[in-house]
């Protein structure tokens, strides 16, 4: 048997590349199967911490600014940086200094924040000045879901109903499900809580909420 596959060397060379498509095979599990298997297992993960993140309970609240104690406080490192710029957009700037008319206008908020002009340092900087603060805003009633973690989710849009744009959400507990239950759709409501978060919209929770009389 030896002598007759040393005889044909086609046999030969498929006997000695069947080793080598094995080895290859192995080889390029180890380098991209598994690699991608494993990021596709991280990005999942990713999604679904950020998801419980957003969803916490109200007395862990994410807050990147906690020495502030107010509009006045936490905007000072932006009159303080703001004098170091020289000719860069300085009513920009400034509009971002207007905590008081900013946290008292959702529509003013939402769109300084969105602001194509802002450079990403300063809408980090914006966020990281309004994160915590206060706010009592009139909104449009859009929306509620009920979570599976037993919070409710409301979508607030503007009072104006020409800025199709704007967009909040508020989180509340399972103790405002009897006043979520009776307003209506389209509604105006005064909403009050916390700046928690930015992502696709700012997101408020410690909520209370009232209809507009």
């Amino acid at each position: 048997m030896i002598e007759i596959i040393q005889q044909n060397p086609v046999i030969s060379f498929f006997i000695a590349l069947v080793p080598l498509v094995a080895g290859l095979w192995k080889l390029m599990d180890i380098l991209f199967v598994k690699p991608r298997d494993f990021r596709i297992s991280v990005l999942e993960k990713n999604v679904e911490e950020i998801r419980k993140e957003l969803q916490k309970q109200e007395n862990h609240p994410v807050n990147s600014n906690p020495n502030f104690d107010g509009p006045e406080t936490s905007l000072a490192p932006v009159r303080k940086q703001s004098t170091t710029l020289q000719s860069e957009a300085p009513e920009k700037l400034e509009k971002m200094m207007e905590s008081t008319t900013l946290l008292n206008d959702m529509d003013l908020l939402y769109e300084s924040w969105k602001d194509k002009k802002l450079t990403d340092l300063q809408r980090d900087q914006f966020e990281k000045n309004y994160i915590g603060q206060k706010v009592v805003w009139v909104a449009n009633f859009s929306s509620v879901s009920e979570e599976k973690d037993g919070y409710f989710w409301v979508s607030l849009t503007s009072k104006d109903k020409r800025k199709i744009g704007v967009h909040v959400i508020a989180v509340f507990d399972s103790n405002h499900k009897e006043v979520l239950l009776t307003i209506n759709k389209d509604e105006l409501v005064t909403i009050s809580g916390t700046i928690d978060s930015f992502s696709l919209s700012p997101l408020l929770r410690k909520c209370n909420l009232t209809r507009k009389t």
